[in-house]
């Protein structure tokens, strides 16, 4: 018998053609079994030297680079999908090292094959704009507490053609007054007691946080628009008490406009950015059910005629019984003008005001108002803003009487006159400032009651950090006097400090 030459395998004598064969198909066996666990497809590539088992990647680095999509089959997909249709039966899960696959989206979480949860989705969002949508934010300073949010970026929820973004803020106040004030979570001026009393309270509260739903879809040409905000200054000014209050409901379509929101007799632009929450004695921050068209002149110049939501603050002659009457709604034109820096406008209100007295016929008179407001931006760090308000029997848009009792069975329309100016400045990009001056003056009607209000004044000065991207810290002092028909005289000091973080 012939035999093979004596090759070793492993240290191994092998013998004999069979034994050969044998030996050669463990030869192979085992090569095949250690190019496989050498195999570099499914690891990333290991460079060779004294550091390479410190550069190995670890199971932290591997994960970073999951695609984190979940299904209620599959709650985490760790597999390449690719990697994994292509070879069910691999015995990847066995492997030492978890595999590589694809990276995620850096912007965004997908849950389902329509709807994108982003948490920064400028680019996503950004095809929503419209020009006039984000006229209220457009041009305005740092540290605004009355421009809606910005629709790009943050927290937006987006399927196909319809986009939502979710913005607002939380808003700490923290007030020590040094006078009396019957109103003690905002500076309203008309609450000052005339009679002389004395004393100080201190009051912390978050009503003023606020939450805003702004939702927008195309419909063919157009982008329809639902905008929903509160704030919690319902209730009463119990500190037990802050029920969630509807600021804006409102939906727009072109030039269309209907709900509640400020009213057309109002600028936005010339709300006074203060850290209390009430602003000017004399500027109009009304909001109210209305329906309203808007129609550009040309690219600067613009008309709006709206029916609006009617309420009258009335004072009833004592030996008279009855109600206010308000049978017709508001109606409200103005016209704007707009460039990049400036915005100015005029409007105009007209109303009938009723009293339907008993077993008497209804009494109604007609009363109407103007207001002139604007706002300017110098050299991209300074606005001025100012409001001049006058009419007859438009007090309530103010925080004032529509009509008064003149005697026992007498009433008259109150004529009012208001004005106010104010300017908001940046002085670093962290640091701004903003002052506020307004005045409010009724007129001395004969018959009037001794109590009834003659003018208020009102003024702010504040200083806002903004030590973090979207937080800030102020501290605001506010200065206020009353003054009344028969010439008694109030007036309060407060300081407010206020602590805020804005939704992304």
């Amino acid at each position: 018998m012939k035999y093979c030459r004596r090759p070793y395998v492993l240290g191994l004598e092998v013998y004999g053609r069979k034994r050969c064969k044998l030996a050669f198909m463990a030869i192979s066996i085992l090569m095949l079994t250690k190019a496989t666990a050498q195999s570099p497809t499914r690891l990333p590539p290991i460079e060779v030297g004294s550091n390479a088992e410190a550069e190995r990647p670890t199971l932290q680095t591997l994960l970073h680079h999951v695609n984190w999509q979940s299904t209620p089959e599959a709650p985490i997909d760790l597999i390449d999908d690719a990697q994994s249709s292509a070879d069910d039966s691999s015995a990847a899960l066995d492997a030492l090292e978890p595999p590589v696959v694809s990276e995620p989206a850096a912007t965004s979480l997908p849950d389902s094959d329509d709807v994108v949860f982003a948490t920064d989705a400028a680019e996503l969002s950004q095809e929503f704009q419209t020009t006039a949508y984000e006229r209220e934010s457009r041009g305005e300073l740092q540290n605004n507490f009355v421009a809606q949010p910005d629709f790009a970026g943050g927290i937006s929820i987006i399927s196909g053609d319809v986009a939502m973004k979710i913005g607002g803020y939380v808003k700490a106040d923290l007030i020590q007054d040094y006078n009396p004030i019957d109103s003690p979570d905002s500076f309203v001026t008309t609450a000052i007691p005339t009679d002389g009393e004395s004393g100080k309270r201190a009051r912390f509260h978050a009503r003023q946080s606020r939450l805003s739903f702004d939702t927008r879809w195309r419909i063919e040409d157009r982008i329809a628009r639902a905008y929903i905000e509160g704030d919690f200054f319902g209730g009463t000014t119990d500190s037990t008490v802050s029920l969630y209050r509807l600021r804006h409901a409102y939906g727009n379509i072109g030039r269309f406009t209907a709900g509640q929101t400020w009213t057309t007799f109002t600028d936005p632009s010339a709300v006074p950015q203060t850290l209390d929450f009430e602003g000017g004695v004399s500027n109009v921050n009304r909001r109210q059910g209305l329906v309203r068209w808007d129609q550009p002149i040309n690219n600067r110049w613009s008309v709006a005629v709206s029916v609006e939501n009617p309420r009258v603050d009335f004072i009833t002659p004592v030996l008279v019984t009855g109600e206010a009457r308000t049978e017709t709604p508001d109606f409200i034109s103005r016209i704007r003008y707009e460039r990049d820096r400036t915005e100015f406008q005029v409007a105009y209100l007209m109303r009938e005001i009723g009293f339907q007295p008993e077993d008497a016929p209804l009494i109604k008179s007609f009363a109407s108002g103007f207001n002139f407001s604007g706002s300017a931006v110098f050299h991209e760090d300074t606005k001025v803003y100012s409001q001049i308000m006058f009419g007859d029997g438009i007090g309530s848009y103010r925080g004032s009487p529509d009509v008064v009792a003149t005697g026992p069975s007498t009433a008259s329309l109150l004529p009012v006159f208001g004005w106010m100016i104010g300017a908001h400045h940046r002085l670093t990009e962290r640091w701004t400032t903003n002052f506020t001056y307004s005045a409010l003056y009724l007129d001395d009607i004969a018959g009037q009651a001794s109590t009834n209000l003659r003018n208020t004044t009102y003024f702010a000065v504040n200083l806002i950090a903004n030590p973090y991207e979207r937080v800030f810290c102020g501290i605001e002092y506010l200065y206020g006097q009353r003054t009344d028909v028969s010439g008694a005289a109030g007036h309060a000091n407060r300081v407010q400090m206020s602590f805020g973080f804005f939704l992304p």
